[in-house]
């Protein structure tokens, strides 16, 4: 197929912006508008014609104008769609958002989800940076009162848990760092995948009466571990997709079905690395996305583990605006989480 001309170009791309502007069929006195009377009705109107036949338009209505196709839209991202930077005053208030979340590796990842649905009226997701065997890093734990413990942890990925334990009977500080210094040197460093319930519960032999003691603590220890062995997406917006036009109420049932398995959704973020992916309806190869298109990026707090952040909503995307935000969000959450590693 031989390439489009420039002009037939020009019309396309007006035709794609006021679409996603206006979610309506474009007619070429619109186009014409748009290119600022450069061209003639007659000719927008022969161009948009053969863009039809290309594939690159179509028309719902027998009466109606032109909205173009996914392989337009395909087109457009690669080649037509204008690139700018975000506005200073954007800028900053995304820094500023998410540097009142940096001290927390998962409120920071929920925060950026949360903003970028905000701002795109899109599903949002985030995923942790995560590496083949995400190991653990850190235990500690911290008297609260005279019978209540907190358990915490950090893992190679930067997450940070958290458990408050009721023990049996009074716990001095002797005995949780006699304790906190035995998890330290068994468990970490270790894959939590390879951390197991029948460890803990030998351990606990071991410990003997000690151990009858801090039982709560060593099962609260072991839940914690099992929690961030998990690849968890934490998504923000779903429910916004039901709001949207441009999905049925059948489409966006199926959607908010493949949002709601984790699973599978983590296996698709994974299945995309290195840079910006842009997938356009049947592009993801997953029937219940055909409608929708799928923006995934990732950052890389180490330059060696990576995390994902991502969207997912209508074809009919301002992909121009929010292509931008997204890099910018993802490049603020591995700087921010590079300082607190």
């Amino acid at each position: 197929m031989a390439p489009l001309s420039t002009r037939k170009k020009a019309v396309l791309a007006a035709v794609i912006e006021s679409y996603i502007r206006t979610g309506e069929p474009v007619g070429s006195k619109a186009v014409v508008m748009m290119l600022e009377n450069a061209v003639s009705s007659a000719t927008i109107r022969n161009d948009m014609a053969e863009l039809a036949m290309l594939g690159y338009l179509e028309q719902p209505h027998t009466s109606a104008g032109r909205i173009p196709t996914a392989k337009a839209f395909r087109l457009y991202i690669d080649e037509l769609m204008p690139h700018r930077g975000l506005e200073t005053d954007r800028r900053d208030r995304i820094v500023h958002r998410l540097e009142q979340a940096a001290g927390d590796p998962e409120r920071l990842l929920s925060e950026a989800a949360q903003m970028l649905s905000e701002a795109t009226g899109c599903a949002a997701m985030t995923t942790a940076p995560r590496e083949t065997a995400n190991t653990l890093r850190r235990v500690e734990l911290v008297r609260m009162s005279a019978r209540t413990v907190m358990v915490a942890l950090m893992t190679s990925s930067g997450s940070l848990r958290s458990r408050l334990c009721r023990v049996d009977a009074t716990v001095d500080e002797e005995r949780l760092q006699v304790l906190c210094t035995l998890l330290t040197d068994v468990f970490v460093g270790r894959p939590l995948s390879e951390i197991h319930q029948s460890e803990l519960q030998q351990l606990l032999i071991a410990l003997g009466t000690e151990g009858l003691l801090m039982a709560s603590l060593i099962t609260g220890f072991y839940e914690l571990v099992r929690e961030s062995a998990q690849a968890d997406v934490l998504l923000a917006g779903q429910l916004k997709l039901l709001e949207n036009p441009d999905y049925q109420w059948d489409s966006a049932r199926l959607l908010l079905s493949f949002l709601s398995r984790q699973d599978q959704l983590a296996a698709m973020l994974a299945a995309y690395t290195g840079g910006l992916h842009v997938l356009l309806g049947s592009e993801s190869l997953c029937p219940e996305l055909r409608g929708s298109s799928v923006i995934v990026t990732h950052y890389s707090p180490d330059g060696h583990q990576r995390g994902t952040i991502g969207l997912i909503g209508p074809v009919r995307m301002d992909y121009a605006d929010t292509i931008p935000q997204l890099e910018f969000i993802a490049g603020t959450m591995e700087r921010l989480m590079a300082e607190l590693w």
